[in-house]
């Protein structure tokens, strides 16, 4: 779990002990994860015709129940619909996670530059370079 530079925990439901037990061992790890609640659209329509409870009502509850059951922030919890993709947290999930792993991409291009520039800083100290050039022609 430690190598991953992003993970999205998705579910239509209330999350799982091992979903949770996953969560929990990605942020001992330092891990970047996200909680995302699917058909929230659903989500929604039942709670209005089973409680009177209205959307933005709704929405609270269950970010408050994923803010208790995770530990997570209200920046690392999303909630979605495929059916209405534009009218929940989806554009800011894409752009969230577009910002984490251009973040990520950039930081392993790094390391792995100054890994080079490092190896042959040292194969410089081993070898004289003059000779070695001079070896090949």
């Amino acid at each position: 779990i430690k190598y991953f530079d992003l993970v999205t925990v998705i579910a239509a439901g209330r999350y799982t002990e091992t979903d949770l037990t996953l969560m929990k061992e990605m942020a001992r790890n330092n891990v970047p994860f996200f909680a995302v609640r699917t058909k929230i659209d659903l989500e929604i329509e039942n709670a209005l015709w089973d409680m009177g409870m209205e959307e933005e009502e709704t929405m609270e509850v269950i970010r408050e129940d994923l803010r208790l059951n995770t530990g997570l922030t209200d920046d690392r919890i999303f909630l979605v619909s495929s059916r209405e993709p534009e009218k929940y947290d989806f554009p800011r999930l894409k752009a969230t996670m577009n910002q984490i792993m251009q973040a990520g991409i950039e930081n392993k291009v790094d390391r792995a530059l100054r890994r080079k520039l490092f190896t042959r800083r040292y194969f410089n100290t081993l070898v004289n370079v003059d000779d070695f050039q001079h070896a090949d022609a």
